[in-house]
């Protein structure tokens, strides 16, 4: 005789614990890119000039090259100052002298750098002996 009463399903663990360990994993991994290796950018004085080993960038909030620049530069170590270009009187002044209406901008001893290319900054920094890059 068959009984009525059917069999409970087997019961389904919970993925959570894996889904937790996938996490920390993850984020473990992620570390190097998200957290910062060098120093943060030196604070750029209204009244103190950087020293000339210190790379300056002309940079506004709202720009998103100027963040990738930002966090570029920090993960490099490489010794910077910014000025906004449009809060700080400094900054404009500094804008204001340029031929080119574009941030970000990269003051590297005499040489003007406009826009965010890598490659360009890189081959900057090595030919004033400010950074060096490996291949």
């Amino acid at each position: 005789m068959a009984s009525s009463e059917q069999a409970a399903p087997p019961r389904r663990r919970t993925p959570w614990p894996w889904l937790v360990a996938l996490a920390l994993v993850a984020a473990l991994a992620a570390r190097p890119w998200l957290g910062s290796r060098g120093p943060a950018p030196l604070a750029c004085g209204e009244d103190v000039a950087p020293d000339a080993d210190t790379v300056i960038m002309l940079s506004a909030s709202w720009c998103g090259y100027c963040r990738a620049a930002r966090r570029w530069l920090q993960a490099e170590g490489i010794a910077h100052c910014e000025y906004d270009v449009e809060t700080t009187r400094e900054g404009q002044r500094r804008f204001a002298a340029l031929p080119h209406r574009v941030v970000p901008v990269f003051e590297i001893r005499s040489d003007t750098l406009f826009g965010f290319n890598r490659t360009e900054i890189e081959q900057t920094l090595i030919a004033h002996g400010l950074a060096e890059f490996g291949e």
